[in-house]
């Protein structure tokens, strides 16, 4: 489903605390499991010597093709990425009703079109066990601990965006 322009306006300011350094997540890492969104993200954790639990990549940054070392670094790290399409703007209902289960398998998930607004379907299925590491363009990382207030926040989001509330699997 298409991700409303009220909701993508909103969902331009981070959902976490911002880093501007791996300092926090490499602290972080020892307690909790890493969920990491997005290409340049995960290589980032990789190169600190962090392999988040689960690494969710197009091959893209900044909408242009990922340079072909990088392409295999993450290739070298995560061998059998499940695949899942996702267009740009949207996020995948399939993506959002696996989320649960994806996360407890952990791996890799290899988006075919964008995977940016896949975090809120990550957010919204986490444990307490987990945060989620995104890149927030030019300005560093954002670390979101899946409480319950920003899960609210989140199924409000995908109400307006989806019509109804979706219901997903939660990796039992």
């Amino acid at each position: 489903m298409k991700i409303p322009e009220k909701v993508r306006k909103q969902l331009k300011r981070p959902l976490g605390k911002l880093h501007k350094d791996f300092k926090e997540i490499k602290r972080l890492s020892k307690d909790y499991r890493i969920i990491a969104i997005g290409d340049v993200c995960t290589l980032g954790l990789l190169a600190m010597g962090i392999q988040p639990h689960l690494a969710v990549f197009d091959f893209r940054f900044m909408r242009r093709e990922l340079d072909p070392g990088m392409k295999n670094i993450l290739r070298l790290y995560y061998k059998r990425p499940k695949k899942y399409k996702n267009p740009p703007g949207m996020l995948s209902e399939r993506i959002l009703k696996e989320a649960g289960h994806l996360i407890k398998a952990g791996g890799a998930i290899l988006i075919e079109g964008e995977e940016d607004l896949t975090a809120l379907a990550f957010i919204k299925n986490a444990s307490s066990r987990e945060i989620i590491v995104y890149g927030q363009p030019h300005l560093g990382m954002v670390i979101v601990k899946p409480d319950k207030k920003i899960k609210k926040k989140i199924e409000k989001w995908l109400v307006v965006s989806f019509g109804h509330e979706i219901k997903g699997n939660k990796g039992k």
